[in-house]
């Protein structure tokens, strides 16, 4: 059941879904037939082959979808799938191929709306109605189910590209500019497949910012063959900061095979932006006659010299350029309701178990704050009893080794009761965490990293991040509800504890106001428009509630 709340989940949250098979991969072949749409016959006449579209230099577009599924009829009635089509098909500019797949049991009743498919599962609509490019169920003979096992279909819908040199890659849910957009950028247009010597080098890897004080860097590209000839040598040009260096390969790859290749380490503690570049200037032992994909490159950033300032975010706009985001896996999503707006999400629901990733704040100087902390508001609900980790790392020698300074997983981290469901939280799920910085306060160089762990569970958001001065008191256990968040003019406090006094400090730790008589509900039109602590003190302890003035 966890595949369909997915579907659900991956068009709630109005992203793009995560390929089975990781871009760049060589893309299986295929041979597959289409359905008749006016009778539900299959075309058993005019194969549909893969390679034939791609090796003639056309991308091919892959929708698959399952007619029972929501968001696949969702994307489908959008029609970009149709636009891109018609515009640049056959019958348009003649640029690209498109093709849908019924992955699971689609049948012809199921595809054309009239009943439900072989598994008994109701369709969504008529799925021909209007559409001119070719419809496959793999579940009608001769289709084998082989597609969605060479291709790992793990959920619908999957919407990939395959490129005119046998490569796939997961372009998403995206609008028919965005997909043409994808074949320009994906797809080398206008490489001549037929030279006898002929490569292409595309998707360096190695670099992994972000780089503090100093990068040591091994990099590796993809070298594919894509002559007639078997690719038995290769030499590549480097480019590192405009100093030139040459590096010959050698192996045996024959026509379309791939390999990645490992380069020479690169090292700079130099301060700033950094640019490298590799380019084939020769395949066995000739020029490479076509340009066409044989020059890569990556830049990036050596982070030398911290800032002292207090750092507050709220990802109201994203995640900021500043900070670093590992295994691109962490994205800002907008909550709609509530004072949160902006979070960012770990989407442990469709990760598998294990998968991590990590967001790295700014390059610190905490040296000037008396009493460091810091705060975050964080949200998770267990999926039934599945146990996401969250950890909070700092490292005080440019990254070289890491201490952790908060570890939550399962019960621990749960602001919510356990559910099936994707989570997307209230605003009565999030909890304010507080960790203690007093043990590196003295620490003039200083990264923070969060870490974020699968257990294929549920979704951890974090927000309201906060690193500066603390006022130095103890946290209470007990629950506490503060709301309207944020607040206009009257701040109320809800919990079975006796409120002794309520303190509200500014993000700076500094002291604004003191109340002891109106204690459930504090009068707070006097503040600036802004994010506040509340320290709410009881004869149990003092509890920290974060909230925002309107």
């Amino acid at each position: 059941m966890k595949k369909l709340f997915l579907l659900l989940f991956l068009c709630a949250m109005g992203m793009t879904t995560f390929a089975q098979l990781p871009d760049y991969s060589p893309a299986p072949a295929f041979t597959l037939y289409e359905i008749n749409k006016a009778d539900g016959t299959m075309n058993t006449t005019t194969p549909i082959v893969l390679y034939d579209w791609t090796d003639a230099g056309y991308p091919v577009f892959i929708d698959v979808f399952a007619t029972w599924c929501g968001p696949c009829w969702n994307f489908h009635n959008h029609g970009y799938f149709e636009n891109l089509f018609s515009q640049y098909g056959p019958n348009g500019t003649n640029e690209v191929r498109v093709i849908g797949i019924e992955g699971s049991y689609g049948n012809y009743n199921s595809l054309s709306g009239t009943g439900a498919d072989a598994g008994g599962q109701a369709t969504q609509g008529n799925w021909l109605n209007g559409v001119e490019y070719p419809m496959i169920p793999l579940n009608m003979s001769p289709n084998t189910t082989a597609f969605d096992n060479d291709y790992d279909i793990q959920y619908f819908p999957t919407v990939y590209m395959v490129s005119s040199n046998r490569l796939v890659f997961e372009v998403g849910q995206q609008s028919t500019e965005g997909l043409y957009a994808a074949a320009s950028a994906l797809n080398p247009v206008g490489f001549n497949n037929n030279l006898s010597n002929n490569a292409m080098a595309f998707d360096i890897q190695g670099f992994n910012p972000p780089y503090y004080c100093e990068a040591t860097i091994t990099p590796t590209v993809r070298l594919q063959n894509v002559g007639n000839e078997p690719l038995t040598s290769a030499t590549f040009t480097l480019n590192f900061d405009g100093q030139t260096s040459t590096f010959n390969w050698t192996g045996n790859l024959s026509k379309w095979a791939l390999q990645t290749v490992t380069l020479p380490q690169i090292t700079t503690s130099t301060e700033g932006a950094h640019t490298y570049s590799i380019t084939i200037d020769q395949v066995n032992g000739n020029d490479d006659p076509d340009p066409v994909w044989n020059t890569a490159n990556k830049s990036f950033t050596v982070l030398s010299t911290p800032t002292a300032s207090t750092v507050e975010e709220n990802f109201s706009n994203g995640i900021p350029s500043s900070w670093n985001v590992a295994n691109d896996i962490l994205f800002a999503y907008n909550i709609t309701s509530g004072s949160h707006g902006g979070a960012v999400v770990f989407n442990a629901y469709s990760l598998s178990n294990g998968v991590t990733d990590e967001l790295y704040l700014p390059y610190k100087d905490i040296s000037g704050f008396n009493t460091p902390v810091l705060a975050f508001d964080v949200a998770y609900r267990q999926y039934q009893s599945s146990s996401e980790r969250l950890r909070v790392l700092y490292s005080t020698d440019c990254g070289s080794t890491w201490t952790p300074i908060y570890n939550k997983s399962g019960q621990a981290l749960a602001t919510a009761s356990a559910t099936t469901s994707n989570f997307i939280p209230t605003e009565t799920q999030w909890r304010t965490e507080i960790v203690d910085l007093s043990s590196i306060a003295n620490k003039e160089q200083v990264i923070l990293k969060f870490e974020f762990r699968s257990a294929y569970g549920n979704n951890i958001w974090i927000d309201n991040i906060y690193v500066g001065n603390n006022t130095g008191v103890e946290e209470n256990n007990a629950e506490f509800n503060i709301y309207p968040n944020p607040v206009h003019s009257t701040l109320n406090i809800a919990t079975d504890e006796v409120i002794e006094s309520v303190e509200i400090y500014n993000m700076q730790g500094q002291l604004l106001m003191v109340e002891r008589d109106n204690m459930n509900a504090i009068n707070v039109s006097s503040l600036a428009a802004g994010n506040y602590f509340a320290r709410i003190m009881t004869a149990n302890g003092t509890s920290t509630q974060r909230f925002t003035k309107e």
